[in-house]
């Protein structure tokens, strides 16, 4: 298998491409539940599985003016309805699709406007109910 290369990467909100990203990251976490009861004389803890997790983060430049999807995120985060889940779809190979998708909550958004360079943008996502490959 041929290792991805970063480069042909990209990040989807549903199915708008976020323009000018430059890093995705996904973090895959499971919960450890111990289950050491009194009496036990191996003298090391012991756990069982629990629920798992998954964070989505995305950075790159901003551009919220042109971009459709970087816009989309700030009007969610800014409205005053109910908040709604996003599809967030993250694909290491664009050519092929290969990547991963699932339904998120948007948990941060930032921008910024540095004297002496590109703006920065930056969101985080909690995954709700798993990902899917694609």
């Amino acid at each position: 298998m041929a290792i991805s290369k970063g480069w042909n990467g990209e990040v989807k909100i549903g199915t708008d491409v976020v323009g000018s990203m430059n890093n995705w990251e996904i973090i895959f976490s499971g919960d450890a539940l111990e289950n050491t009861a009194f009496g036990d004389t191996v003298y090391d803890r012991s756990y069982q599985p629990g629920l798992r997790a998954h964070t989505i983060s995305i950075s790159g430049y901003a551009n919220p003016t042109a971009d459709t999807a970087q816009m989309a995120l700030f009007a969610e985060m800014k409205s005053t309805d109910e908040p709604t889940a996003v599809t967030v779809v993250c694909l290491y190979d664009n050519d092929t699709e290969k990547g991963w998708t699932g339904s998120a909550v948007i948990t941060g958004l930032t921008i910024g406007d540095p004297v002496d360079g590109l703006s920065p943008f930056s969101g985080t996502f909690q995954v709700s109910g798993g990902l899917s490959t694609v």
